[in-house]
């Protein structure tokens, strides 16, 4: 009868992948959320180098949970009273989300809120962009708040916005600065042509390109190429971001949040070629 069963199995495993995936979900408790995910990115694999990337970035990943969200705060916390030396008379913090797209910025200006001073009150924090842009008052310091950034186009356009607001209500003496908690390196090049001044708790690397050594490069890379064509190229409007938007080559995740598009879409991306649903291990809406 288990014999049968086993031969009827759309897919198969053989004892190594058994313990190599039992492995991954032990070390790795954010795979369980969704337990038929990785089976099936993991069935995808057509041999032996497909599964090693898809192994290597799972072990890679940056995965923020309610722990490192708190701990990543604090150290934000300490940067903006210890280093910067701002205090609470005169300091706003601003998270870059828009009125009608909740984002993962609402969640750390959430966490950041009790890791300040008893001085430091709630007035201190905004959890809208565009109303805290309006109400912050001349002769301040205002600190835009990210959970992630990835090319730094976000940030670019949501310093932007700040500026020609603050420039539109002709305020005086605003001082601009930039926290988040993880940033891929790359993004660096960007921010430093923004002219302000920013602080961001993870440094983040691009998962093949600057992750995978030298000698095995190439054949990762060209695994993933393999497995990106398995997935649908393009659903509800949206084109398939190779290896993440602007091939940003990202692992990073923040815990019971939208997924960014920069993580390569075998990770969250939700169809196949033909339209076909799969599990997958994040989410993105």
């Amino acid at each position: 009868m288990s014999s049968d069963i086993i031969n009827r199995a759309a897919d198969r495993i053989d004892e190594n992948d058994f313990t190599r995936l039992t492995s991954l979900h032990l070390d790795h408790i954010w795979l369980t959320y969704e337990p038929l995910a990785l089976f099936q990115l993991w069935c995808l694999s057509d041999n032996e180098e497909q599964k090693n990337i898809i192994e290597f970035l799972i072990k890679n990943f940056s995965y923020i949970d309610g722990r490192r969200l708190s701990e990543g705060s604090q150290l934000i916390a300490n940067h903006i009273e210890n280093e910067w030396d701002l205090n609470a008379a005169n300091t706003f913090l601003l998270a870059t989300c828009d009125d009608r797209k909740p984002d993962g910025s609402q969640a750390l200006i959430q966490n950041l809120k009790n890791k300040f001073s008893f001085n430091w009150k709630e007035s201190n924090f905004f959890n809208s962009l565009p109303i805290g842009a309006n109400e912050i008052p001349a002769d301040s310091n205002v600190i835009l708040v990210d959970d992630f950034i990835g090319t730094g186009d976000t940030i670019s356009r949501k310093l932007d916005y700040l500026n020609k607001t603050i420039e539109e209500r002709s305020l005086k003496g605003v001082s601009i600065k930039i926290v988040s908690l993880a940033s891929m390196k790359f993004s660096i090049e960007v921010l430093d042509k923004l002219d302000v001044e920013y602080f961001s708790v993870h440094w983040l690397n691009k998962g093949i390109s600057e992750l995978v050594s030298d000698e095995k490069k190439e054949i990762a890379t060209k695994s993933m190429e393999e497995l990106e064509k398995k997935l649908k190229k393009n659903y509800h409007g949206k084109q398939i971001p190779n290896f993440g938007y602007k091939k940003s080559e990202s692992l990073f995740a923040l815990e019971s949040n939208n997924i960014p598009n920069n993580v390569f879409p075998i990770f969250w991306w939700p169809f196949l070629k033909g339209g076909i649903p799969r599990k997958t291990i994040f989410k993105r809406v």
